[in-house]
């Protein structure tokens, strides 16, 4: 998402992740052929050595370039993009000549730096919190709605069960394409589809034990729903930070996530048939607090990757011009 502009940072992120449910049909494609874990492990290791030459051609990202001050690589990069997207040098050169000056900042202190830096780090703690926590739990709700009712249903064979998956998946991915460049931007898209994720999962304990048809069809709603609160949150969470801490913060945003993937089967084992419907209950309630602490948080549409770091861009100037008097 870096590489694109602001007013295009949501058509790059939906077209990611529209790509990820064709992954999954293509996975499921692998494994009808395979019929063995074995030689499924084998088939979808090749596929991904596959893709490994196509990083060669990307460009780094030229918003962490310049937060590294790197700025031979920076206009390399922006003349190689230029001359892919056609455009002449003059159309841009004076503009990153111009950027360029105003982000120059004398060398300060370590003292100084290490300071800024525990500063910055304290000031977005809060977010690093709240963000690690929207992975856990749509990351806790995707594996379970998508994998654990999916593993139930037994109307139809594993293989078009997961197509079918894949599908709302997408449709899921599109509705939230599309709903963050309305007014309800990032943050109130997040917000809707969380309530109707958390309206789903209440619901199925009601219905897919006396109501098999109504149940699937409830929890496939609730799919699409947790599909799209995972599509925005991909593309708000990293909009939320500058450039210079977006990387922590994406570490920390996986990492807490993966371990909502990791306990949703274990719960679901742990719990049994007899004390499902408490869990369910559980997860309705963690949505509903966590949409709770994403009202706290600020709107990102129209934001651009860099706004952030300008800002600190500014403060440190002063700081500078402090440490000088």
């Amino acid at each position: 998402m870096e590489l694109t502009s602001s007013s295009h940072t949501s058509f790059a992120a939906g077209l990611s992740l529209v790509a990820y449910p064709i992954g999954e049909c293509l996975f499921t494609a692998f494994a009808f052929v395979a019929r063995d874990w074995l030689n499924l492990k084998w088939l979808t290791s090749a596929y991904f050595l596959l893709t490994v030459p196509y990083l060669y051609f990307i460009p780094e990202s030229p918003y962490w370039l310049l937060s590294r001050k790197k700025y031979d690589q920076l206009e390399s990069a922006l003349r190689k993009i230029a001359k892919t997207n056609g455009r002449k040098e003059i159309e841009w050169h004076p503009y990153y000549t111009k950027l360029i000056e105003e982000t120059t900042i004398p060398k300060k202190t370590t003292k100084t730096l290490i300071r800024r830096k525990r500063e910055k780090i304290l000031q977005y703690l809060p977010k690093l919190i709240i963000s690690g926590f929207i992975e856990f739990v749509t990351m806790l709700l995707y594996t379970e709605i998508s994998y654990g009712l999916g593993a139930k249903n037994e109307a139809v064979s594993p293989y078009t069960n997961f197509i079918i998956g894949a599908a709302v998946e997408s449709l899921g991915y599109l509705i939230a394409g599309l709903l963050v460049i309305t007014l309800l931007g990032r943050k109130y898209s997040l917000i809707t589809f969380l309530l109707l994720t958390s309206a789903c999962v209440f619901a199925i304990p009601f219905t897919i034990g006396s109501c098999p048809i109504v149940g699937t069809i409830i929890s496939q709603i609730g799919k699409m729903a947790i599909s799209g609160a995972v599509a925005v949150s991909w593309l708000y969470v990293p909009e939320l930070f500058p450039t210079s801490m977006r990387g922590l913060a994406n570490a920390i945003f996986v990492f807490i996530g993966s371990f909502g993937s990791i306990l949703a089967p274990i719960v679901d084992t742990a719990v049994g048939d007899k004390y499902r419907r408490i869990a369910f209950y559980v997860y309705a309630g963690l949505t509903l607090l966590l949409t709770g602490l994403i009202t706290t948080l600020p709107e990102t549409r129209n934001r651009s990757f860099d706004d952030g770091e300008e800002h600190d861009d500014i403060t440190l100037l002063n700081d500078n011009a402090e440490f000088k008097n």
